[in-house]
């Protein structure tokens, strides 16, 4: 028998495995069936998981050998248990055996809860018109309502970079110079006499990155009042102050990729004394600070429809958000939002028909508003059947029109239709297509040049559907998804707030932690964004984002008060995401470091491997019983077990890689005045041995090795389309991946691969959705 030995173990030739393949299935159910089923399917109290995997076929043998049957290991020589591995392998356990086995196919699916917000937030846009925000930044500044100038000419309007200003009273009141005039009109808040009374303004959007619940707080002794998307109604109001509070909050809730309306009122009244504001906000998972500039736009968008109403969470087994469960609690969520959004159309019907309250024509600029409506909820062009239930019907029926419009939300909101996506659809219908496009690109539904195109036959070809998508990648709302991606992708989403032993670590506080969400998120944010957008960047990037703060703490030079910038590097193996201070310290514990952590991270989230749950929760061994152990040494005594080993001999060897950096993501060269050990090696799934001495080894596998971005690719599917990847076809992984070698690494141009396949691949029939209980 032909055979080739690899590490020591004899594994058969391909034609060997082929002419033995009888004898691997007798050792099977002979040896093994008992504990892990005549199918693999696993068998309750033994081995209850399914045999599948992702491990070669080496070192799925090499396994085997060494550790099975259990508690008879030594009962099967070296080439009884590679037959049973080629079995085993081509049976069931491969990727290709598992899809054979049981063909991934795309589900009927619900809007996911972002898919729900976005998808009625851009409805409203489409009426109300998006006013994109530009590249120019900062607001508009209003001094035009000082009531006592007492520096000549009114100050002059401009763009202000933010809203930090503070009024320093002269200590004398000498006339000012003709210097101090020139300066004073520069800066309008500063040198004004105590006794002036006078108001300012502040007017433009404020841009959101990603979704969640933002605090704005106001910090003056003066009269502040805070309108955030929404002109008439403040989320502060403290016009006229009481007592001696000097703090004033508010909270809205936001989604990302998008600006909204900011204004912001400031008076000073005779009686005060002296005169100061800054303009805070608090993003999600971090500190309250001063609004940067780059999340500020002089130009003033419309009130957007924001529903604040709650929604139970989405499935996340499968690694991505699915909308394959339908619940009670999610009906109801969705009868409340629709409420919700029913009265507030309502409130604003004229403004969205565009017509006026006393208009003789109104109601008929009202039902035309309303059909258009429902066609947009729907995503596709409604029949004079449906008009007339959707539409006629409801105003036929209702006293007024504001009772008919509500009645229109709410009968399209808790239709199918936009509940689900494109049931029962022909999948080569055009709008069927436009809307698969958007949803992998947006999470919402197409605008007005992809319905065009749609209504046009212009969505037929890949030519056709390429220069759409080409077009929607440069949208704000395309940059929030990859941002969405990353943030789960990264597991920022899980980290919590950061916080360590302030005993060792007494500097590394909730405004150091912030900066360092902040410096994750700028790089991540220039990689994808770049014309390039590089996946290999995010690994090979030897520059840090860092302000003073961070400096100080992590040994950088800069001055203290230094803003946000690049900094090279080069005096420790400090490379890209990685060792990046804040996934570091993400990934340990309150005072050690942890490899099992960051290995897990890397091993299956960076290489996509399959990691089974531990059999039983271990707590780490604490370092105080083996004091003079390096935590690579008390990790390698926990794991040594044989149940441990089988997952534990990847985890480790990959987490141990930065075992060079603590706690808190900070360089050391010695741990317990010994010196650290951060070398490690991986076996790949093509069975292929990787060696590394550190982080930047390891990082420069994972930049130029197949398996990091074979594991991007499908995950960036499953997040962008929420369904699996193989529905499409069981070499569509492969396809793609090809398609981002090609395309140097281009996480956007992936994307738009990605939806290009989502819109015009036909998959298998789609299956119908879980009813939970």
């Amino acid at each position: 028998m032909m055979a080739a030995i690899v590490g020591g173990l004899v594994i058969p030739s391909a034609s060997a495995v082929c002419a033995d393949d009888s004898r691997g299935q007798g050792l099977f159910k002979e040896r093994c069936a008992s504990c892990h089923g005549e199918k693999g399917e696993g068998v309750h109290d033994e081995f209850a998981n399914p045999l599948i995997g992702d491990r070669s076929l080496n070192e799925l043998s090499k396994y085997i050998d060494d550790t099975m049957p259990k508690d008879e290991a030594d009962s099967m020589n070296a080439e009884d248990s590679a037959a049973v591995a080629a079995y085993i392998y081509d049976a069931f356990y491969s990727p290709t055996a598992q899809f054979r086995n049981q063909p991934a196919r795309v589900e009927l699916a619900r809007l996911t809860v972002r898919q729900y917000r976005h998808a009625l937030i851009d409805v409203i846009s489409d009426f109300r018109g998006r006013n994109d925000f530009s590249d120019e930044r900062g607001l508009k500044a209003d001094y035009g309502e000082f009531l006592k100038p007492r520096v000549g000419d009114r100050p002059e309007n401009k763009i202000e970079p933010g809203i930090d200003h503070v009024f320093n009273p002269p200590k004398d009141e000498k006339p000012l110079t003709e210097e101090e005039l020139k300066e004073a009109k520069k800066n309008p808040m500063k040198d004004r006499r105590p006794g002036d009374s006078f108001r300012a303004k502040w007017r433009g959007a404020i841009i959101i990155p990603a979704d969640g619940e933002y605090e704005f707080i106001a910090e003056t002794e003066n009269g502040v009042k805070v309108f955030v998307n929404d002109s008439r109604t403040p989320i502060i109001d403290a016009a006229v102050r009481s007592g001696n509070e000097t703090v004033f909050r508010g909270s809205s809730a936001l989604l990302g990729g998008r600006s909204y309306f900011l204004n912001v009122e400031f008076n000073k009244s005779k009686a005060e004394k002296s005169a100061s504001i800054v303009l805070k906000w608090k993003r999600p998972g971090q500190v309250a600070e001063p609004i940067p500039t780059r999340f500020l736009s002089p130009q003033e968008p419309p009130e957007r429809l924001v529903i604040s109403s709650s929604f139970p969470p989405d499935d996340r087994s499968m690694g991505y958000e699915r909308g394959n469960a339908v619940s009670r609690e999610w009906d109801d969520a969705t009868t409340s939002a629709a409420f919700e959004a029913a009265d507030w159309i309502a409130k604003r019907r004229f403004q969205l028909a565009n017509t006026r309250a006393e208009s003789d024509d109104r109601t008929d600029k009202v039902k035309a508003f309303s059909r258009r409506f429902v066609e947009r909820v729907f995503r596709r062009p409604l029949s004079d059947e449906e008009a007339a239930l959707y539409v006629e019907r409801q105003f036929a029926e209702s006293r007024d029109d504001e009772t008919a419009v509500k009645r229109v939300v709410l009968l399209a909101l808790k239709s199918p239709w936009f509940l689900y996506r494109e049931p029962g659809r022909d999948a080569t219908d055009p709008h069927a297509v436009a809307s698969r496009i958007s949803f992998t690109l947006w999470d919402a539904g197409p605008d007005d040049q992809l319905r065009q195109a749609a209504a046009k036959g212009e969505l037929k070809s890949r030519e056709q559907v390429q220069k759409q998508v080409n077009r929607m990648l440069k949208d704000h709302r395309a940059d929030a998804k990859l941002a969405s991606f990353f943030e789960q992708w990264l597991k920022l989403d899980r980290m919590g707030e950061l916080s360590k032993d302030a005993r060792r670590f007494p500097e590394f506080t909730p405004e150091l932690v912030s900066d360092l969400r902040t410096s994750l998120e700028l790089f991540v944010d220039e990689v994808v964004r770049s014309d390039a957008s590089d996946f290999r960047s995010l690994f090979t990037s030897n520059e840090l984002y860092a302000n003073g703060r961070i400096a100080r703490f992590y040994g950088l030079d800069l001055p203290e008060d230094a803003p946000f910038q690049k900094v090279a590097v080069t005096n420790e193996p400090r490379i890209g995401l990685l060792s990046h201070p804040y996934m570091l310290a993400g990934f340990a514990y309150h005072d050690e470091s942890s490899p099992i952590h960051r290995g897990v991270f890397i091993a299956r989230t960076v290489l996509g491997r399959m990691l089974k749950q531990p059999p039983v929760a271990v707590a780490p061994i604490a370092p105080d019983l083996h004091a003079g152990m390096t935590t690579r040494e008390r990790v390698l005594l926990q794991t040594k077990p044989e149940m441990c080993m089988s997952c534990h001999g990847m985890i480790n060897s990959l987490g141990f890689s930065l075992e060079h950096f603590d706690a808190v993501g900070r360089y050391r060269q010695k741990e317990h005045d010994r010196p650290v050990d951060s070398s490690g090696n991986y076996l790949t799934t093509r069975g292929d041995e990787v060696k590394f001495a550190d982080v930047r080894g390891l990082s420069e596998f994972l930049a130029n090795g197949p398996e990091s971005s074979a594991a991007l690719t499908s995950q960036l599917f499953h997040f962008a389309v929420k369904q699996p990847v193989r529905a499409y076809g069981a070499d569509q992984p492969d396809r793609l991946h090809a398609g981002f070698v090609e395309g140097k690494y281009s996480i956007r141009r992936l994307l738009g691969d990605i939806a290009v396949t989502a819109a015009l691949d036909q998959p298998a029939e789609p299956a119908a959705p879980v009813a939970a209980n």
